[in-house]
């Protein structure tokens, strides 16, 4: 009889575990979104626990169940979005030709910040705590999206299809890191009734361009 009612017990229990997990996970995800825009909107450093924990209508003591300070709500933001990105660009890894692979990335990374244009502007646009050698090296080396980016450089190179003068593969991917940025840059930074005196066009479309424009520059004449 002992034995039947600890199962019974066991059975009821699980299900209010998995509940209670759930609830948990998504009072996490609350927390870091509702983070991430105060941080994008109002600064990092003018953003307290207790502003993040008001706007939910949670008390801040309930943040810090959750998360111990600040910073290390920051530093898990920055690992998500992060990661995020790494899938995004990391996604066209079955693209045999470096060359190719690196002008999807491109694209790739405008439309990362097209659709997500919050946390775009939370990892690169506004003024944060850097994380530190250690913090960093949470983030999964196969889904940084630099180290993707260099990789498929030092590729190209080896076999030889930039011109001879490239021979920094840091330069050449922070050049072509650059260019997407900054067309990223200016549509996520564009209110939505339009550029006051531009005429945007489609950044997808500005990306080809520009990264045409730059592998012309860069490689061996055919």
């Amino acid at each position: 009889m002992r034995k039947a009612n600890a199962a019974a017990d066991a059975r009821s229990a699980t299900p209010s575990l998995a509940r209670r997990e759930r609830e948990k996970a998504e009072t996490r995800r609350l927390i870091l979104g509702t983070a991430r825009a105060l941080f994008t909107r109002g600064g990092y450093h003018n953003t307290t626990m207790r502003r993040i924990a008001d706007r939910i209508g949670y008390t801040a003591t309930a943040i810090y169940h959750h998360f111990a300070d600040k910073e290390s709500l920051m530093l898990e933001l920055c690992a998500g979005d992060f990661r995020e990105l790494g899938r995004a660009l990391t996604s066209i890894g079955r693209v045999a030709d470096p060359i190719e692979r690196i002008r999807q990335m491109g694209r790739a990374y405008v439309r990362f910040a097209l659709e997500h244009p919050e946390q775009f502007r939370f990892m690169f646009l506004i003024e944060r705590p850097m994380p530190g050698p250690e913090e960093v090296h949470r983030l999964d080396p196969g889904e940084d999206g630099y180290q993707f980016l260099l990789g498929s450089v030092r590729e190209a190179m080896a076999q030889g299809r930039f011109r001879p003068e490239f021979r920094d593969p840091d330069v050449v991917a922070q050049s072509l890191w650059a260019a997407v940025h900054g067309i990223a840059t200016i549509h996520v930074n564009t209110p939505e009734v339009g550029h006051k005196w531009l005429d945007l066009r489609d950044p997808l479309e500005t990306a080809d361009v520009c990264c045409d424009a730059l592998m012309q520059g860069l490689l061996q004449a055919p």
